[in-house]
Parts: C-alpha cells; structure tokens; sequence
C-alpha cells in the first residue's frame, strides 16, 4: 500500500514551478545592474533554483515544525548567492588548470 493516498499533480506543479523560474529569470534580467547574456542569465537562474532545492532538502528536517518555514528562507538564500558562488568556483578551477 502506498503513503501517498492521491498521486500528485506532476503537471501542475512543473508548471507553477517553470513559471515561477521564468518570472525569476525575468525580475533578474531587467534588474540587473549589468547586462549579461541571456543564456548567462538562464543558466544562473537554474544553478539557483537547484541549490535552493538542495538546501531546502537538507535544511528541512533541521527546523521544528513551528519554524517550519525557516528551511524554505534558508534555500531562498542558498539559491540567491549560488550564481556568485559557481562562478568563483568555476574561476578557481579554470585558474588551477592554467597553472597545471
């Protein structure tokens, strides 16, 4: 027997979930202090959302369920800085490789 007593709607929430990417990558773009290109932008916008899923995951048994919602501030967080971060990283790995 399943946990699950209904299946969840797959459908519906890949569409909330794309549209609320796609409205991200929207308020980044046009508020953005410099112009980069979209695809740039797009690829930021995905790295985030991923590190934010991956935050969410492993900081969600961390809070009690009255501060419940502190896991989702913590991904919102993770996934805000991500974009800075994999690109520090992946400056510091193409410089190690410059160097090798």
């Amino acid at each position: 027997m399943s946990a699950l007593t209904t299946p969840p709607d797959n459908l519906n929430d890949a569409t909330i979930a794309a549209g609320m990417g796609v409205g991200a990558f929207l308020i980044r773009a046009l508020c953005a202090d410099k112009r980069e290109s979209l695809a740039a932008l797009a690829v930021q916008t995905v790295m985030a959302g991923l590190v934010a899923v991956l935050v969410g995951m492993a900081s969600k048994g961390w809070f009690t369920e009255a501060q419940g919602t502190f896991h989702l501030a913590v991904a919102g967080m993770a996934g805000f800085c991500s974009p800075e971060l994999i690109r520090k990283a992946l400056q510091t790995v193409r410089g190690w490789r410059s160097k090798g």
